[in-house]
């Protein structure tokens, strides 16, 4: 029979022991850059407080992840006990449990009402310091307040899921949360289903980005505890619950699309505003005439061939042509807080073909992307005009720079008539062909580890 002892005291090799543990987290199946390996991890906590990682791989996963669900208490015995190389070493946890099909699980009756577990939560106002920063990630505390559109982008080649969370704070500051893939498809489903009753999450090791100020993100080790029962959780829930109207109110109101200085500058940062009217002058730097402010359209665009994807922007009447209306007319939608009403945009363009003018820009993205700016576009309607368009570039280039290749970029899938005027996007362009589940496998199995913030 095994002796049942308390988590300190089961040491790595030691056989023959049984445990009683909650767990805490239960993050995605992740997958080891170059290798066929699978994994995915938890955190499991005794009554004492101490905590170890768990563990499962590869074939055990379907069999025995389904059995530990998050908050629940088991008794476990003889798991395989090691020592976690300093190096993948997160959350100050040092000893790994191997679960597998060997491992005894018992589920056990739990009468405890709050984990006795703490975690230290950045302050909405203290992010903007960790913004892009991809050593380090950061713990908060929020009420989901409303959900924006699920949406299906292309990345790095591949698509995935996004979809963006408004947590809002006791201090009425709002952020938004991307939730990616797996997220969405788990978390994200069960913030959704209680979003009517204001769920309260704490998101463990988000990333924060700079999309429109300070915004978060997932990453590959991330956790997203909904409504856990923990004693700081439980006290912002009864705060949501007895204000109710005020979080309605923020939801209704959308100041969480604005940019918002209080959260996005930071404190040594030295800032000029400047309010101007629409048609106000001002005299010019480099023609020194004076001009009225006028609003300029941009939007930024993903291209798209049958090769690959890449970023580009578009600007001014370009911009207006292709986006169907007015930058002031923007302009009014954004200070009247209103979506734009690009559903119809999004269809008409992804039925379409162009050729484009385009020419590479100095500023990276954030994942070391190359961008582009579309100096010149071009419809194209049909074979005839694709093979004109072909006769045309063996001559002369119809655009009026040489500095710039000349693309022609559509929907995936389409056919290969156009083959002479196209340039293969993977030919031409530096753009880098990992995915996002390399880089994050990378981060991790590199000797320079990501921190967690405290």
């Amino acid at each position: 029979m095994a002796n049942l002892l308390s988590m300190r005291d089961i040491i790595p090799h030691m056989k023959n022991w049984s445990c009683i543990i909650t767990v805490q987290e239960k993050q995605q199946i992740t997958s080891s850059m170059g290798t066929p390996t699978r994994k995915q991890k938890f955190v499991f906590y005794d009554s004492e407080g101490s905590r170890v990682e768990g563990i499962i791989f590869n074939d055990d996963i379907p069999r025995m992840s389904s059995i530990l669900q998050v908050y629940k208490k088991y008794k476990i015995s003889n798991a395989e006990v090691r020592t976690i190389p300093p190096k993948f070493q997160t959350s100050e946890l040092t000893v790994q449990w191997v679960i597998s099909t060997k491992t005894v699980i018992d589920e056990i009756a739990d009468d405890d009402e709050v984990m006795p577990v703490k975690f230290w939560y950045s302050k909405f106002t203290d992010l903007v310091q960790y913004m892009d920063d991809r050593t380090k990630s950061v713990d908060v505390l929020g009420v989901v307040i409303s959900a924006l559109e699920k949406k299906t982008v292309t990345k790095n080649s591949k698509q995935s899921d996004v979809q963006k969370f408004v947590l809002l704070n006791e201090q009425s500051q709002t952020v938004l949360l991307s939730l990616w893939d797996s997220f969405l498809a788990n978390e994200g489903q069960e913030i959704l289903s209680k979003l009517h009753s204001y769920p309260v999450i704490i998101a463990r090791r988000v990333r924060v980005n700079n999309y429109n100020g300070v915004a978060l993100g997932t990453w590959f080790d991330s956790a997203i505890l909904v409504d856990p029962p923990i004693q700081e959780a439980r006290e912002l829930k009864n705060w949501a619950l007895r204000n109710t109207k005020l979080l309605k109110e923020a939801a209704e109101k959308k100041d969480y699309i604005k940019y918002n200085p209080q959260l996005s500058l930071k404190s040594d940062q030295k800032t000029t505003w400047i309010s101007a009217a629409y048609q106000v002058e001002f005299t010019c730097n480099s023609c020194k005439e004076k001009h009225p402010a006028v609003p300029r359209c941009r939007f930024d665009v993903d291209l798209i061939d049958s090769t690959g994807v890449i970023p580009a922007s578009i600007f001014g009447e370009l911009a207006e042509n292709l986006l169907t209306f007015s930058a002031l007319e923007a302009m009014q939608h954004f200070n009247e807080n209103v979506a734009l009403p690009l559903e119809f945009v999004h269809k008409e363009l992804s039925s379409k073909t162009f050729l484009l003018h385009i020419k590479p820009v100095q500023t990276q993205l954030a994942d070391a992307r190359q961008r582009y700016t579309i100096i010149y576009y071009s419809e194209v309607n049909d074979d005839a005009d694709s093979a004109q368009l072909t006769s045309e570039t063996k001559d002369a280039p119809p655009f009026p720079s040489k500095e710039s290749d000349t693309i022609q970029l559509g929907t995936p899938g389409e056919s290969s008539a156009r083959s002479k005027v196209c340039v293969r996007l993977s030919e031409r362009f530096d753009e880098p062909q990992s995915t996002q589940a390399e880089e994050d496998e990378n981060a991790e199995c590199s000797s320079s580890k990501k921190q967690r913030i405290n």
